[in-house]
């Protein structure tokens, strides 16, 4: 049925209405008498009601199961890419952005040299051991990670920054959602900016398609391959946690691992 179709007969409706009244009025004359009451037109009323194109409102798109803080004014990023290292992390351990902030014990913001490492590794969140201690990679997954440094010269001791692409701890270690992601972009970029490695090392699915702009690529298609972030030369690998559950990809990762020491001109040793 059409707008004007409906506008029509809606008002034939509002006009039999007005008929019912006016007989009602009449029963009840005692109490109106003397009182007019004209036949009223329902056009306008109808157009009001029926309009020519009802509203489309768009779908709401995926978020966490926490509910997030309103997001933060661009001034607000702004003002996050101009802070200095001990500032930006002040900043993250009152951040409220995401509904992250709901469920984590702690902020885990990133771990190791902090001026110009040869490397810094970004992975895709923290765990339940890097919730409690505030710190990146120090469970089962960060002490294979460490054996994988080792193995090519590295030490988040001396020559690595540790970070991740999310600050907190998602529930029960799923992947990080996109808006969770997208809160601590400001965060991620300005530490790159401010720790200026030599490389990056990105560990995971999650962290390898945020960090290429590739969304929908598999892991399989980004790992050992060089790209380029802001002009920082970075390699993709498989996450720690993920070897340790299928150790069929310790070679592919070591193979990775080998191209990017060989692209940095570090000794290697071991199998990974």
């Amino acid at each position: 049925m059409s707008a004007d179709d409906r506008r029509k007969a809606l008002s034939d409706a509002l006009g039999r209405t007005d008929a019912l009244l006016d007989s009602f009025m009449d029963v009840l004359k005692q109490d109106f008498s003397g009182t007019s009451h004209e036949k009223r037109d329902f056009t306008d009323t109808a157009a009001k009601l029926v309009p020519d194109e009802a509203p489309v409102f768009p779908a709401a798109p995926a978020v966490s199961e926490t509910a997030p803080a309103a997001p933060a004014p661009a001034r607000e990023e702004d003002d996050r890419m101009r802070m200095s290292y001990a500032s930006l992390l002040a900043d993250s351990a009152e951040c409220r952005r995401c509904g992250l902030c709901t469920t984590r014990k702690n902020v885990v913001f990133g771990t190791g040299c902090k001026d110009r490492p040869v490397v810094m590794v970004i992975g895709e969140g923290p765990g339940e051991n890097e919730d409690l201690q505030g710190l990146p990679f120090v469970g089962k997954a960060g002490q294979y990670l460490d054996r994988w440094l080792a193995a090519i010269s590295l030490s988040r001791d001396t020559n690595v920054y540790i970070t991740n692409t999310v600050k907190c701890r998602p529930p029960q270690n799923r992947d990080p959602y996109p808006d969770e992601k997208s809160a601590c972009n400001a965060y991620l970029k300005r530490q790159i900016q401010l720790v200026n490695p030599q490389a990056i090392l990105c560990l995971g699915k999650p962290a390898s398609t945020l960090m290429t702009g590739q969304p929908d690529s598999t892991m399989g298609a980004l790992r050992g391959r060089f790209f380029f972030y802001d002009g920082i030369p970075m390699m993709c690998t498989y996450h720690p946690a993920a070897v340790l559950r299928d150790l069929s990809l310790k070679r592919q990762v070591w193979e990775d691992l080998k191209k990017l020491a060989r692209y940095l001109g570090l000794p290697t040793g071991g199998n990974g």
